[in-house]
Order: C-alpha cells, then sequence, then structure tokens
C-alpha cells in the first residue's frame, strides 16, 4: 500500500499550523473533523475509508489523554434496536435531565465492568455459535440478561474500512475563545490481521466496547433529547499496532 498521497497531504495540512474548530467546541469530534474536511473528506459514517483507502481518525495529545480510539460503530445483531433496547432496559436517569435515560460504560471480556453500582457487565466471546454478547449480571455475578449479541460476520462487516488506518496527532489549543488544532505527526496502519485476531484481542480486553447512550446538552438545539453518539468497539493508541501487519511512523 503506498502511503505517498496521504503522506504528502498530511505534511501540507501540518504547514498550515493551528486551524479553527470546524464543529462546535462542544462537539467532541472537532479534531477528526476539522483534519478531514482540510484533507477534502466529506463528515460520513459509511463503512468505506476515508481517503486513498484509509480510514483516517485523530488522536488530540492535551492532558496526555489516554482515551481510547473508536475503531468502528456498530449496532448489535440482535435485538433489532438493541442500541434503545440497553437505554429501555438498562440506563439510569440523566442527572440534569432525569426524564431521559442514558447509559454510559466501558466494557470488556476478561473482566466484569460495575455499572452505576447496581449491576455488573462484560463482553462474553463465543466462538461456538460466532457471537459477542453483551452480558448483565446483579452484583453477585448471576446473570440476568444475555440478550444483545453481534455475529462474528458484522463485525467482520464493521472493520471492512480498517484494512489500512490512518492515525493523526492533534496539539489543542484555544485561540480567541475557540478551540483549534495542530497537526503534528501520523502513523500509518497497513495490512488489517482480520476478524480472527481482531476477536482474540477482544476476548484478551485489548479492544474493549463502550456505551454512549447520553443526552443532547445545555446549549445545543436537541437540548434534553436522548443522543446516541454511537456504542462502538475501541483500542487505546499503544494497542493499534496489534491489528496490523505494518506500521509506519510519518
Amino acid at each position: 500500500m503506498d502511503t505517498g498521497k496521504i503522506r504528502a497531504e498530511f505534511l501540507r495540512i501540518k504547514e498550515l499550523g493551528y486551524l479553527p474548530n470546524v464543529k462546535s467546541d462542544k462537539n467532541d469530534g472537532g479534531a477528526g473533523n476539522t483534519f478531514e474536511e482540510h484533507l477534502g473528506v466529506a463528515e460520513n459514517n459509511k463503512r468505506d475509508p476515508d481517503f486513498d483507502n484509509f480510514e483516517v481518525k485523530t488522536k488530540k495529545l492535551f492532558l496526555k489523554s489516554t482515551s481510547p480510539i473508536s475503531l468502528f460503530t456498530k449496532s448489535p445483531t440482535f435485538p433489532e434496536g438493541g442500541d434503545d433496547y440497553m437505554r429501555r432496559n438498562w440506563g439510569v436517569p440523566d442527572s440534569n435531565y432525569p426524564d431521559v435515560l442514558c447509559f454510559r460504560t466501558s466494557l470488556f471480556a476478561h473482566r466484569w465492568s460495575t455499572a452505576y453500582g447496581t449491576s455488573k457487565l462484560k463482553v462474553e466471546v463465543d466462538r461456538k455459535r460466532e457471537r459477542v454478547y453483551l452480558v448483565k449480571a446483579d452484583l453477585d455475578g448471576r446473570v440476568i440478561d444475555r440478550t444483545i449479541y453481534w455475529s462474528f460476520d458484522d463485525i467482520k462487516s464493521g472493520a471492512r474500512k480498517l484494512e489500512n488506518l490512518f492515525l493523526v496527532d492533534a496539539l489543542v489549543k484555544e485561540i480567541d475563545g475557540k478551540l483549534h488544532f495542530k497537526y503534528v505527526s501520523a502513523t500509518a496502519y497497513l495490512e488489517y490481521v482480520g476478524n480472527t485476531d481482531f476477536i482474540e484481542l477482544l476476548e484478551q480486553g485489548v479492544i474493549q466496547y463502550d456505551n454512549r447512550l447520553g443526552v443532547y446538552g445545555a446549549g445545543t438545539k436537541r437540548e434534553g433529547k436522548p443522543h446516541n453518539h454511537g456504542g462502538g468497539f475501541r483500542i487505546k493508541k499503544k494497542n493499534v499496532g496489534q491489528l496490523y501487519r505494518v506500521v509506519v511512523d510519518i
């Protein structure tokens, strides 16, 4: 895979210095949206790669952030409307908008996570049925809900655009009251290892699943309305290379 075109575009954008956020400063994806606008990529959530067969993602470097990188978002295979199922059955009232149930968790296959002090949840890989379940249990570990799952095929479909990944590092600075981003380094990850390794890393807890069922906050047009930020499979930056055969620093 030739990195020449995307490398040249990155170096061009890097030379522009700090660029104003193209989104509201309340939008978590501003760094990525700003880079992609200058790259000439239309904002989208489609399944195909963003630019020249690369999926492009941006990581903010401020405050030594260790937050994971979203690999892809994917609604559960079952039940239909699985995100709404989680909100209705597992959610808790939002502290600012108590009429809206929210559900925000980070879940792993190698350990239980305690949710809101009332239950435990984890990811469970069932290789025989080729499914990845979200399992809910009481605080004593007794399973009370094992409804939600993704098929291995749907996970493979969601990961399709990860064949080649271009990860950009951004510095963040406030200028005249607005966030600006400066893109300082990048890494190209080539030749995605495939579904078998993805499932194995999920089992090990290297890849996690994050629920992001929230609510639109103050200052937004839909304030107080339920907001699905897209539950997704995520990984820490230091582990991204485990998903690829070739890693190239730009």
